[in-house]
């Protein structure tokens, strides 16, 4: 035991006493049935660290449940979403003392329709809060103005809607994020270099968050007081057609060295980049198992981390701390851009 630690989660008590975070509750806020044995145990502990009780958890109401909806992409979809879903689970178990209810709607990332629906649901659940990954953005903002007719206050992360009515969002700032990969790109590249922008899967129109990521990586080049490069742009709606359509690009513009993957799907371009051993630099998001691969057999030269887990966690934090502890919340949190590669990567992934 660390007397001179100053701060202990439950969590952390509930481990030196060898007994469950329930009763360590029941002790803390006297509520519950504890036998004589236990009590004794964890007040010797509470007394030897000093504990404090949070102050503000101790003004909720005994019972008092908060029902929070959680809507956003199914990792069994896309596996870039599983460490967000597992970032509000932890949340969601540390807090669990303050009597919260959360509940996954998880819909599919490819249609428009699975978001609508489980947002149907959201809106007749009688949810007292609302966290969205707003991927489909015209739905996503349709279901913004419904959540404001029933006062359902509405976090983000991932995508940021930009409306008053959002009470806080937390992710990546995508513009400078794109802006960032164009820097990357081009301390590879010489001049008379070509790129070729790639997005996969995706809507661009109703997908905000990639069309961020284009317009900072475009703006990099334009605003950079050089020659602007040329830059090319393939979209591909069926990964049964990048090769194809990849390798036909890359024949008629034979100068493109440089790919930039706006998703975690890089690692479709770097198996292509392997098989055909193509002379080209690629740079692409997130650690998902593919893209570390790759990463490490050099396929990928920069990946550029999103941070799903801790993006996902710090808003269902921030919605809590309104919603129980009511708590000033910021309108904005945007979190650090951060870049891997095959030296440091393992710095980033912790489970």
């Amino acid at each position: 035991m660390d007397t001179k630690k100053t701060s202990y989660t439950i969590k952390e008590i509930a481990e030196m006493a060898q007994v469950s975070r329930a009763t360590v509750d029941r002790v803390i806020h006297g509520r519950g049935t504890v036998s004589k044995k236990a009590y004794d145990k964890i007040k010797y502990i509470l007394d030897k660290i000093d504990y404090k009780p949070n102050i503000v958890a101790q003004t909720l109401r005994k019972g008092e449940l908060f029902k929070v909806a959680v809507l956003m992409p199914d990792s069994d979809f896309d596996v870039y979403w599983k460490r967000a879903i597992d970032g509000i689970n932890k949340v969601v178990e540390e807090l669990s003392f303050i009597g919260v209810s959360v509940d996954l709607h998880l819909f599919n990332p490819f249609k428009e329709i699975s978001f609508n629906h489980h947002a149907k649901q959201i809106l007749k659940g009688g949810y007292s809060g609302v966290l969205v990954a707003p991927v489909f953005y015209s739905e996503a903002v349709a279901f913004l103005n419904e959540c404001k007719k029933l006062s359902l206050p509405m976090v983000t992360f991932n995508t940021h809607i930009k409306d008053d009515n959002v009470l806080c969002h937390v992710g990546q700032d995508l513009e400078k994020s794109g802006r960032t990969a164009a820097a990357l790109l081009a301390k590879l590249l010489k001049a008379g270099d070509e790129y070729l922008l790639v997005h996969i899967d995706e809507d661009i129109h109703n997908a905000k968050h990639i069309q961020e990521k284009e317009d900072g990586f475009l703006d990099y080049f334009s605003e950079s007081g050089g020659r602007n490069p040329n830059i090319h742009t393939l979209k591909i709606e069926d990964t049964k057609e990048l090769e194809k359509r990849l390798l036909g690009v890359l024949d008629d513009h034979p100068e493109i060295k440089g790919i930039f993957v706006s998703t975690s799907k890089v690692y479709y371009v770097a198996e292509l980049v392997h098989s055909y051993n193509l002379n080209v630099h690629v740079l692409g998001y997130d650690l998902i198992k593919e893209n570390v691969d790759f990463l490490n057999s050099g396929h990928i030269d920069f990946i550029i981390y999103q941070n799903p887990g801790l993006q996902a966690s710090t808003a269902i934090s921030l919605l809590l701390d309104h919603l129980a502890f009511k708590k000033e919340i910021p309108k904005l949190k945007y979190l650090p851009i951060e870049i891997a590669i095959k030296e440091n990567y393992m710095d980033y992934i912790t489970d």
